[in-house]
């Protein structure tokens, strides 16, 4: 979380060369998107990451990526990394950080919605950054919540969201749904709300959450369209 905090501070500084990102399109298939990054005194890198929503069907994650780094000084190939692991870590402490950083320092209830790679990751993220007394964990198929709660001594499975949000001081949203997974009238004043989930048009981050209330991205890309951006950032 040290070194992300830093990546994100040298971003917002202007320190890091970040250009758009390409988007190679395959209809009916899925989306190939290419990010590119510079820092002075660091490799230069490109990842590729393909967003294909039919693998779920074939028991391959949706999201595959690979990361490669190159010399600075001659442009030689130094490294080839599994992007798809490292994008999971990542995204959830980007979530993470946003926690540490913007929630009540005091915060003891957590929710976390979506038992996959992101559920997964953030339930292992969280209590590193709050002193968390009861962690709900719920999902769109209530065998998975079970199962990713059982590795967690504070966590507690849950198949009804809205008693869990009405509790909760810190409400991580992280499913694969296509509409919004939680309502604004369940959240209590003051709670902290983090969204990963990727699924336009609408995702699961109710639009008026974004529209009435403090938002923090981690960059303006996020008000770009899909799949650059968040589908529930539109017309913001």
């Amino acid at each position: 979380l040290v070194n992300l905090e830093k990546g994100f501070k040298a971003l917002s500084r202007g320190d890091v060369q970040a250009p758009g990102r390409p988007e190679i399109s395959i209809p009916g298939k899925g989306f190939i998107l290419s990010m590119p990054a510079y820092q002075a005194g660091m490799q230069a890198s490109l990842k590729t990451v393909c967003v294909f929503e039919g693998n779920l069907d074939r028991n391959l994650p949706n999201h595959l990526a690979v990361i490669n780094l190159f010399d600075p000084e001659t442009g030689k190939p130094v490294c080839i990394m599994d992007g798809t692991y490292i994008t999971g870590i990542r995204t959830s402490a980007s979530a993470a950080l946003s926690v540490k950083l913007l929630s009540r320092p005091k915060s003891k209830v957590a929710t976390i919605l979506g038992a996959g790679v992101q559920g997964r990751e953030h339930l292992k993220l969280l209590p590193m950054v709050r002193n968390l007394e009861k962690i709900f964990i719920g999902s769109l198929y209530f065998e998975d919540a079970k199962q990713l709660a059982a590795s967690h001594e504070n966590a507690t499975p849950i198949n009804e969201f809205e008693a869990a949000v009405r509790q909760s001081d810190i409400v991580c949203l992280c499913s694969h749904s296509y509409k919004p997974i939680i309502e604004m009238d369940w959240v209590k004043p003051g709670t902290h709300i983090t969204s990963v989930g990727y699924a336009p048009p609408e995702g699961e981050l109710p639009k008026e959450v974004a529209q009435h209330h403090s938002l923090f991205v981690e960059t303006r890309d996020a008000f770009e369209q899909p799949p650059i951006g968040c589908g529930e950032l539109a017309g913001l």
